[in-house]
C-alpha cells in the first residue's frame, strides 16, 4: 500500500464523512428541541460514529483499491456513473448491516427524539436519502476523475492559485520518447500505432503512482514526467522507474509481438534544475514550466539516437544523486541544440 494510496483513501473517507454528517445535522435541525441535541450528540459519538467511519472507510478502499482498477479502461462518463452507483450500493448494503447491529445488539438512547430520528433513518427507503446520496456519490466519482485526467496536484493548484504569478522551483523532469516512431506507424497504421502507445503508457501509469511521480504532459509518442520534491531520494525513485517501466515492457513483450509484431523501446533523457512554474491559457487552463531544463531533458532525449544509448542524465540530475552517483557512467561533453556551452552527459552503467 502506498502513501498516494493512503492518502487518497483518507480523504474520500473525511469527504464522505463530511457529506453523512451534513445530512443528518440538516435533518435535525426542524426536529430536534435544544435539550435533545446534548442526547443525540453523546449517542452519535459513542454508538453511531464507529459505523459511520467504517461506512466512510470501506467505501474510500473500495474506490481506491478496487474500482480505479476495475474501470481504468472505460471512458470518462461511464466511470463516474458506473463509480457513482456502486459507491452508492456498497454504503446502502453497510448502512443495512450496521443498523441491524445498532437496533438489535446495542441499547436505544435515552432521548425518544433520538431514537426516533435513528429508527427513521434505519428504514433508509425514503426518496429524499436516496436522491441525496446518490448526488453526493456523482459528485465524487465525478471529483476523483476530474483530479485524475488533470493531475491531483495540478487540480488543487489550478482550484487554489498556487501559480496564478510565476513561481520559481526545483524540478527533476523525464522526457520518454518512443523508438523509431515514425517508421513503426508507418509499419502498422496510425490506429493500431495509437493503441500501441496507450498500451504503452497505460503500463507507465502503475509506475508513476508508485515512484511519486507526477505527468507534466503527453505529446504524441512522449510523455514528460516530473518531480515535485527534488533531492537524492527522489533522484533515485526517478531510476527506479524507468528500470521498472523498461523490465515491464520486456515481460510484456510476448503480449506486444502478437498484436503489434514488435516491442516497443523508449529513449529517454534526464534533468534537472531550476524552472519556471506559471498558470497558463484561458479556454484550457493548465500549469506549465519554463526553463533550460526542459530544454536540456528534450534534447538528451534526442541526443539517445545519435549515439545509440537508452537513456542519458544531465550533470545537474548527476550531482543531485549524490551517493548513488557510480550507478552513472561520463559519456562526454555534447553542444546541445539551443545552449550556448557545453553539457556533460551521463549513461546508466
Amino acid at each position: 500500500m502506498k502513501k498516494k494510496q493512503i492518502f487518497r483513501m483518507l480523504t474520500l473517507a473525511v469527504m464522505w464523512l463530511i457529506a453523512i454528517m451534513v445530512f443528518d445535522i440538516v435533518l435535525n435541525i426542524k426536529i430536534f428541541q435544544s435539550e435533545d441535541w446534548l442526547a443525540y450528540l453523546e449517542y452519535t459519538f459513542t454508538s453511531i460514529l464507529p459505523f459511520v467511519l467504517v461506512y466512510c472507510l470501506v467505501i474510500s478502499a473500495s474506490d481506491v483499491f478496487l474500482l480505479r482498477k476495475m474501470l481504468r479502461d472505460y471512458p470518462f462518463a461511464k466511470v463516474v456513473f458506473i463509480k457513482a452507483i456502486l459507491q452508492f450500493a456498497v454504503m446502502y448494503f453497510i448502512h443495512f448491516v450496521g443498523t441491524y447491529i445498532i437496533f438489535e445488539l446495542m441499547p436505544p438512547s435515552s432521548n425518544e427524539a433520538v431514537n426516533a430520528h435513528y429508527a427513521y433513518l434505519g428504514s433508509s427507503l425514503n426518496i429524499f436519502y436516496i436522491i441525496y446520496f446518490f448526488v453526493v456519490s456523482f459528485h465524487f466519482s465525478l471529483y476523483a476523475q476530474v483530479s485524475r485526467k488533470f493531475g491531483s496536484t495540478n487540480l488543487y493548484d489550478i482550484i487554489m492559485g498556487t501559480y496564478f504569478k510565476p513561481k520559481e522551483a526545483q524540478r527533476i523532469f523525464m522526457f520518454l520518447d518512443l523508438n523509431q516512431s515514425t517508421t513503426i506507424a508507418e509499419e502498422i497504421g496510425h490506429l493500431k500505432y495509437s493503441r500501441l502507445i496507450q498500451e504503452c503508457f497505460s503500463k507507465l501509469t502503475h509506475h508513476i503512482e508508485n515512484y511519486d511521480a507526477e505527468v507534466y504532459q503527453y505529446v504524441g509518442d512522449e510523455a514528460v514526467l516530473t518531480w515535485h520534491v527534488s533531492d537524492e531520494n527522489t533522484a533515485k525513485k526517478c531510476l527506479d522507474l524507468y528500470l521498472d517501466f523498461r523490465d515491464s515492457l520486456l515481460k510484456s513483450a510476448p503480449d506486444f509481438e502478437r498484436e503489434f509484431g514488435l516491442v516497443p523501446k523508449f529513449k529517454t533523457g534526464i534533468s534537472f534544475g531550476s524552472v519556471a512554474v506559471a498558470e497558463v491559457g484561458d479556454y484550457k487552463r493548465d500549469i506549465a514550466f519554463h526553463g533550460t531544463v526542459l530544454n536540456t531533458g528534450a534534447r538528451l532525449c534526442q541526443l539517445c539516437k545519435e549515439i545509440k544509448e537508452d537513456i542519458l542524465f544531465s550533470s545537474e540530475f548527476y550531482a543531485l544523486l549524490n551517493a548513488n552517483r557510480k550507478l552513472l557512467g561520463y559519456v562526454g561533453d555534447y553542444m546541445l541544440t539551443g545552449r550556448s556551452t557545453n553539457e556533460k552527459v551521463f549513461r546508466l552503467l
